[in-house]
């Protein structure tokens, strides 16, 4: 997979983060929290060593961070913030 597919999945599974918070996932499916965030940190490792910008890097890491512990800690309306603000960074400006 190309570079550029993956900050494309990376910033698709981040928005569908943003969509639905912990507690929102459907009992009756396969797809869980847990399994989502295993999923954005794995697609975030392969993207980070990809960038040149450490600025970038840097703010990307935080915003996860900062979605990650907010989730945990239940506050959603956090948590979507960060998200929403990794997606509209823009997979242009990650590269």
């Amino acid at each position: 997979m190309n570079f550029r597919q993956l900050v494309s999945d990376f910033a698709g599974s981040v928005v569908a983060a943003a969509t639905r918070a912990p507690d929102e996932y459907p009992s009756w499916s396969s797809a869980t929290y847990e399994n989502h965030m295993q999923d954005i940190r794995e697609l975030w490792t392969l993207v980070r060593p990809g960038l040149k910008d450490e600025a970038v890097i840097q703010f990307l890491d935080q915003r996860l961070a900062t979605m990650f512990t907010a989730f945990e800690q239940g506050e959603k309306v956090v948590g979507r913030a960060a998200a929403w603000d990794i997606y509209n960074f823009g997979d242009k400006r990650i590269r």
